[in-house]
């Protein structure tokens, strides 16, 4: 009698949490790109000046939440006021 040969299992794929992350990607890493010097190619430096637009986008942005700020808390005051005074008139009506 002959035992017969047990068939081939399936590949056992691994289910943790590492291996789910790096499905789909490259198992080697890409080499980090060199530093190009543009400066032969191009007048100005197109990362300079990309730099340069993304810093005065960012003075705009804080200037206008610095506006924002003062006028949000010039109503507040104002409102505040307004309460004040609203509480005062209203203090001795039971008097």
């Amino acid at each position: 009698m002959m035992i017969p040969d047990l068939p081939e299992l399936p590949e056992v794929v691994d289910h943790s949490l590492t291996a789910l992350k790096m499905r789909g990607r490259l198992t080697t890493p890409l080499p980090d790109l060199q530093r190009l010097d543009l400066s032969k190619y191009y007048r100005i430096d197109p990362r300079i000046e990309e730099l340069r637009n993304y810093q005065e986008a960012m003075r705009i942005a804080y200037e206008i939440t610095r506006r924002q700020n003062r006028i949000a808390a010039a109503r507040a005051s104002y409102i505040d006021r307004l309460m004040q005074y609203q509480a005062e008139r209203n203090r001795g009506w039971y008097r």
